[in-house]
């Protein structure tokens, strides 16, 4: 590998894209299922869209915590996988699935609050029902969606992470042919409207989980670390150290995504409008966020493998290299996000207000890519260090000690002598959690790698005067 810093840096962002770009189209084509959602849902009504809003504003911070959880799979197998360890790539990868099992209950644990939730939230009857409906589809199917991620960190994490990319894309067509069946009451079905299209998504979930047993049953990619011979029981010091590292990415990844959802619950006062623009507005953004978010996903491997071969140097030249293709990413992003906001919000709604509304939204959400890129990158490369708890305070601190509060400030009341800027309040807050934790995550990045550094020096130097 040259010395020299462009040319490492353009072989090391050349082998980012090369293992991202698979994860991020797996992650564009779960995006385009909100997408899928909300337009077909939009043209059924305002009120049908703020089913599929309202729904996914609940259950996403749910399922993103329990993901998070149970990607401590892809920084343990990846260090495995550095260390040319097979056995343990196979060991904890079980441990995983295991894990994703048991969380998997929690959403029907929390199912009978979801109703209080939206009364206390000053929702309508009508459309709090219909959300109820949504969200019992959802929870059907995230134990396979679980499961399903586990398998999916754990291919990524030895290489090869295309099958997780041609599945997503074959669930989003499940998704959106029975969104079509659902919404509408076709062949038979009762017509659910928004509701429909969570038991639609559920559907996909399971049919996807399926075709990735299948896929790495049969493959001969997965010889070399092949899971389905002699499937053994959890044990607690596997479960012990996934959770280690789980607990802490479930908590961040809440946090980050909780704060962004809950908007859409706080809005709901302000009518179906607001709750649909800022939907549309947000799917949107979270569509772009995907690239950055698969970068991040590819970081924490390359971090990970790196450091399981003990090449310490490396791995923090590619932390911060996948900053930079982060932030060159976002620049790409704004140009057309700005410019093409009306269009972008024309084909989600053909409700002038909504549309009207979400193009002004989009216009937050390009300012914010620069600090999302840069956030989302840099906790990629902390999990490759094995590093999940001070990401996760950073997170709570940034959206919940300062975006959130300030945002249902402005929301409700204003700025001092003001009138309350409702949805634009909100997202206000939004982009200043964004601004202070990126800042927190860098500066957290560049002590821990540092960090590792000197340990790595001192205890080489050690060895030498052993030797």
């Amino acid at each position: 590998m040259s010395t020299r810093p462009w040319p490492r840096f353009v072989a090391e962002s050349r082998s980012l894209v090369r293992l991202a770009s698979p994860i991020i189209l797996s992650q564009v084509a779960h995006v385009l299922m909100g997408l899928v959602d909300t337009v077909m849902a939009g043209q059924a009504g305002a009120v049908e869209q703020a089913v599929v809003g309202l729904g996914v504003a609940l259950w996403m911070p749910v399922f993103i915590g329990l993901m998070s959880v149970v990607q401590a799979v892809s920084p343990v197998v990846a260090h495995h996988f550095g260390a040319g360890d097979a056995q343990g790539v196979v060991a904890d990868t079980r441990e995983g699935v295991w894990l994703a099992g048991w969380v998997s209950a929690i959403p029907f644990a929390l199912m009978p609050f979801v109703g209080p939730l939206l009364t206390a939230a000053g929702i309508e009857a009508t459309l709090a029902q219909k959300t109820s409906v949504f969200l019992w589809g959802i929870a059907f199917g995230l134990p396979a969606a679980l499961v399903f991620r586990a398998l999916a960190f754990y291919s990524a994490s030895i290489n090869h992470p295309k099958p997780m990319m041609f599945l997503a894309f074959l669930g989003l067509g499940i998704n959106t042919f029975f969104n079509w069946v659902l919404i509408h009451g076709h062949f038979g079905f009762p017509a659910m409207g928004g509701a429909g299209c969570g038991w639609a998504t559920g559907i996909g979930m399971w049919c996807g989980l399926i075709g990735l047993v299948w896929w790495t049953a049969v493959s001969r990619d997965y010889r070399p670390y092949y899971l389905w011979r002699g499937w053994t029981r959890p044990t607690w010091a596997g479960q012990k150290r996934l959770l280690r590292i789980g607990l802490p990415m479930g908590g961040a990844g809440l946090a980050e995504v909780a704060a962004f959802s809950s908007v859409a619950v706080l809005v709901g006062r302000f009518g179906a409008v607001q709750i649909a623009a800022h939907q549309v507005a947000l799917n949107f953004a979270a569509l772009i966020f995907m690239l950055p978010m698969g970068l991040s996903s590819a970081l924490s491997i390359r971090v990970g493998q790196a450091l399981g071969a003990g090449e310490v140097r490396r791995a923090r030249f590619v932390a911060w290299t996948g900053i930079g293709v982060g932030l060159l990413i976002a620049t790409v992003a704004i140009v057309p996000m700005i410019l093409g906001r009306h269009e972008i919000a024309a084909v989600y709604s053909n409700d002038a207000s909504v549309r009207q509304l979400a193009a002004t939204l989009l216009l937050f959400a390009a300012f914010w890519q620069w600090f999302d890129a840069t956030q989302v990158c840099a906790v990629g490369a902390l999990r490759g260090y094995k590093v999940t708890f001070m990401p996760m305070l950073l997170m709570l601190v940034a959206f919940w000690g300062v975006g959130i509060p300030l945002g249902t400030w402005l929301g409700y009341r204003g700025w001092p002598g003001g009138e309350p800027m409702q949805v634009y309040g909100f997202w206000v807050g939004l982009v200043a959690g964004l601004v202070l934790v990126s800042i927190g995550l860098v500066a957290a990045l560049q002590s821990v790698s540092r960090t590792w550094l000197e340990e790595h020096r001192l205890a080489s130097a050690a060895q030498g005067e052993h030797a």
